[in-house]
Order: C-alpha cells, then structure tokens, then sequence
C-alpha cells in the first residue's frame, strides 16, 4: 500500500505570493499528478504578511485537486518576536536562550505536531521553507520521516543552531542549486549521504509578446526590467544607486529601468528614467520581460530564483551580481547572461547587452537550453522520485 506524502508549510493558498508558497504548491500538483498521494499540512494563518492568526477555518478542505489539513495556531508573543527578528534583519546576532526565545514566538500548532506524530507511520513529511517554526520545530517531531526543502541562502537565519540540528537530524534535504547545497554543508559540516540536489520545476510553457506590452503600457524606449519584491535585502536600492549613475555619465542613453514587483523603495524624481509599476498581472509580466534589453537580479540573497528562468524562456538575457553565488552558477552553467560586482562592471554590461541584439539572443538561447535540461518537471520530479526510492519511501502506488 503506497504511503502519503504531506507537505508541511506555515501557510498555505493559491494566491498567496512567495517563492517557497508557489514552490510548494507547484511541487504538490506535479508530483500528484504523476501518481503521488499528496496532501498539505499546514496552520489556519493566512500568510506571512497577516498577524498569524486563525483566519481560515481548522480542519480539511480540497484545493486544486489536493487535499489541505489546516490546523489552529499556537498563541504567541508577536511583539517579541519581531523585535528579535528585526535584530536578524539588521545583521546582528541572538544568544542562545534569545534564539530559543525567537523560534519559541515564531508560528507553530500544537496539534499540527500531535498529527505529525500520530500518523508517522503513514506519512511522508517534507518541510518546506526552513526559517519558520513549523520547520524548525516541526521537523524534529518525526525526523526518521521528514524531508526538508530549506529554500537556504546565506542570510544570519541561515546560522541558527537549530537549523544546524534540523539539517543533520533529517533522512533528507532537497536543494535548488549546487551552490544552495555547498552552503548548507559549510553550515552543518553534514550532507554526505542526506543532501540531494533536486532542482526546482519551472513552468515552461509562459510566452510573452513584446509589441502587447509596449502598446498597452506606452513603453517605447528600451528598458532593464527587475521583477521582484523591492526591498534592502533584494539589493534594490543598489540597483537604484547604479542606474542613477548610469544615467548621470550616459545622458543620451535611451536606456530606461522598470521595477516590477511589491514592496517600496524610494526613487529619486530626479530619476525620471526609473518607472516603477508595482504590481503587474502575471501575463503583463511576461509580455514586460519578452520586451526588455535584460533583467536584472540585484539580489545577493537567492536559493533558487525563479525570475531567471523565466526571463529565459521568454527570450531575455539575465545581468545579475556576481556575489550571489546562487544567481552566478546560474549564469555560468547556462551561459545565459553576465554577472557584475560593482558599478562599472554594471555600466559595462548594459552597454554590451543594449549594442548587441545578437549577444542578447544567444544568451537567451542558452538560458532556454539551461532550464530545458534541467528545470523541467519531468526531470525534476524524477529527481524526487530517486530520493524516494533511495530513502524507501512507498510514495507511488506499485499498480
């Protein structure tokens, strides 16, 4: 009799925004469809955005397909933990009883562990991303059951000593990158036998048309776009900071910058080739990167990102920083674009990509050859399919 598999994520819904939201999502329907009994496991909170609170009713509904267990959350000290957490964002540090206190306040359910440990013999669990407590705590509920998929990038949450135990303790863990996986041993001194590289699926049927873009949004000037959340710890205002000085020491430039995405950054008036359109409807968004010069990934923070496949799909060549060394293995592996480490090598680079219609096209290609071969989600879930077998996971019904 084949055995569930049950992801466990702090919050969970179709329109929910986020990167290991949407990868969890996805994940669920692909490997469902290819006959994997999947169901979610996760809390009656709405999204990290909310109070994490009781919004959605306790107990089972069917979304999309998937059966969604939603469990009531634990009562919490929010206040303390967003004074420490605002600490982490700073870039400092916690002690180890302030570490304590921080997952203690983080968002758990005390009856989501009690199912956790009730249906273990049943279950599968894969917990997914690493930094809540659902995770943290979680995960070592039933670790001889437990996969993880950390979404891990070099960020002060990244060097919590329970992540280090949760990291060692697992029969699993699931990374994007060969770079994501490097960290992860650095971090834990672990991963000879429990750390597999998966990959992550990408939907590889987005198109986009250039001309519907610029006509709908009066856009006729060529343009480097960056999608994504704007915020410091995205890199967006040095991206703001280097285009102010692009265009400064290249008056006649044509050349305009499109942000794209939630969040707030400030943007000088100054800056009259800067146009931010905040949020864009999924197909504007394609048709917005179909038609730019390249885009952008200013982010030093990534496990994965999902943008640079997409851009590549939708024949446009990525620039990203070359201190990321999630976005560079991108870059290099694929030979899909051109990486910078300050503001000259910025300047450079879009002048090479804006001269070279040719240049441009062939890093697109090679992208798109890039996340073919490797990001499809046939070649992902077969991934997944050689972590089950290896670990005996009974996930596919032998029928």
């Amino acid at each position: 009799m084949a055995e569930r598999l049950g992801f466990v994520i702090p919050w969970y819904g179709r329109d929910i925004s986020g990167g290991a939201e949407a990868e969890c999502r996805a994940t669920a329907l692909a490997l469902a469809q290819r006959g994997v009994e999947v169901e979610i496991l996760t809390t009656c909170a709405l999204d990290h955005a909310s109070d994490w609170v009781n919004y959605h009713p306790e107990g089972v509904t069917e979304e999309e397909g998937l059966t969604v267990r939603r469990f009531k959350v634990r009562p919490r000290d929010h206040a303390r933990y967003w004074q420490l957490n605002s600490r982490l964002l700073m870039g400092g540090s916690l002690s180890r009883l302030e570490e304590e206190e921080f997952i203690r306040e983080s968002i758990h359910s005390d009856d989501l562990y009690a199912f956790l440990g009730a249906e273990r013999d049943r279950y599968w669990y894969c917990f997914i991303p690493c930094l809540f407590g659902t995770t943290l705590e979680g995960a070592l509920v039933a670790p001889e059951r437990s996969l993880l998929i950390p979404c891990l990038h070099d960020e002060p949450y990244a060097h919590l000593r329970r992540l280090r135990e949760v990291l060692a303790r697992l029969r699993a863990v699931l990374f994007h990158t060969g770079a994501e996986l490097a960290l992860a041993r650095r971090l834990s001194g672990n991963g000879d036998g429990a750390f597999h590289l998966v990959g992550e699926g990408v939907d590889t049927e987005i198109t986009g048309l250039a001309e519907r873009f610029r006509r709908k949004y009066r856009v006729g000037d060529p343009f480097v776009i960056s999608v994504g959340r704007k915020a410091k710890e995205k890199n967006t205002p040095l991206l703001i900071e280097y285009f102010a000085r692009y265009q400064f020491t290249h008056p006649r430039s044509p050349l305009r910058l499109l942000l794209v995405g939630g969040g707030y950054v400030k943007v000088p008036l100054r800056l009259f080739r800067v146009l931010d359109l905040h949020h864009l409807p999924a197909q504007d968004m394609y048709d917005a990167c179909a038609a730019a010069v390249a885009l952008c990934q200013p982010s030093l923070r990534e496990s994965f990102s999902l943008v640079l496949m997409e851009a590549w799909l939708l024949g446009t060549p990525v620039l990203v920083h070359a201190d990321c060394a999630v976005t560079r293995e991108h870059c290099l592996e694929a030979n899909g674009g051109l990486a910078f480490s300050d503001y000259f090598e910025f300047a450079e680079a879009v002048e090479l990509l804006l001269a070279d219609p040719a240049l441009r096209q062939r890093l697109a290609a090679n992208g798109r050859r890039y996340v073919l071969g490797r990001y499809h989600w046939d070649v992902v879930t077969a991934s997944f399919f050689r972590v089950f077998e290896a670990l005996g996971a009974r996930l596919r019904d032998p029928r």
